[in-house]
């Protein structure tokens, strides 16, 4: 669980800025192997994380890649192909973020031995990319971006993740609202970046009270130690089929979490 805890394979592509490094890991069957290093890649011509549009720096973070982007759609400028990041994601508004366009592309085919930076995006050499692109399913990656390091995790806490996760989800079933809602960060919590606590309640008491007979199933669990200054961080996601009587969703959940003393306290969910 050293990169985290993951249900189902997964390809974790972790980029360290400083390093100018990009190593691929591939999750399976509850080990953890290196697949492939990739050396000498391009990040921000800027140090630090992003916070502006413009700001030519490479965001950290957890990121997921949306589509791939082949040569015949693609400016010559970005490579053979392209893969579009979710930045900002929900963190990254969370916290006053904003920009977008953060891709991992390559190199530009009239001059491949380029050796400036990019404004943002991550690049490698295009054979590089050519490499890593056939080594991944990008539906079922993750793109990790940090500074020198990750922030590991240990069987201790994410055990204690799982348990506290499983009983917020049984008080959630069960329509019991004083412990669902005990799981939540009551001074910083937002719901999908639009709504505080107070509202957030609120409306989950009458939901409560209205609901009896749940379905409610998650599969394709992830729990990752976020990359951020603040320690104990982790961003969750798992696919959720809910029903109640009339009501019925299908999609992917995601929370951010803090732990802190084996306690999940959510702040911030879709």
């Amino acid at each position: 669980v050293k990169f985290g805890y993951y249900d189902n394979p997964t390809n974790i592509i972790i980029c360290f800025k400083n390093r100018k490094d990009l190593n691929l890991y591939l999750y399976n069957k509850k080990n953890l192997r290196l697949k492939s290093q990739f050396k000498n890649i391009l990040t921000g011509k800027k140090i630090g994380d992003k916070w502006k549009e413009g700001d030519e720096k490479t965001p950290i973070g957890i990121y997921t890649l949306k589509y791939k982007i082949d040569d015949d759609k693609l400016n010559d400028f970005y490579g053979p192909l392209a893969y579009p990041t979710n930045y900002p994601n929900l963190y990254d508004i969370y916290r006053g973020k904003d920009g977008h366009g953060i891709w991992i592309h390559g190199f530009p085919k009239d001059n491949p031995n380029r050796d400036f930076n990019t404004k943002g995006c991550i690049a490698l050499p295009n054979s590089e990319l050519v490499k890593l692109s056939n080594q991944i399913d990008y539906q079922n990656s993750i793109l990790i971006i940090s500074k020198d390091r990750f922030p590991t995790t240990n069987k201790q806490k994410i055990g204690a993740i799982l348990k506290q996760l499983f009983k917020w989800r049984y008080a959630w079933k069960y329509n019991n609202l004083e412990t669902y809602l005990s799981f939540y960060d009551k001074q910083n919590f937002r719901k999908e970046n639009k709504f505080k606590f107070r509202y957030f309640s609120y409306l989950k008491k009458k939901i409560f009270q209205n609901q009896k007979d749940k379905i409610l199933k998650f599969k394709n669990l992830k729990i990752i130690p976020y990359p951020s200054i603040t320690k104990d961080i982790y961003k969750i996601s798992f696919d959720e089929y809910f029903k109640s009587g009339n009501s019925e969703f299908r999609g992917e959940k995601v929370l951010y979490i803090k732990l802190k003393d084996d306690k999940i306290s959510i702040f911030l969910e879709n």
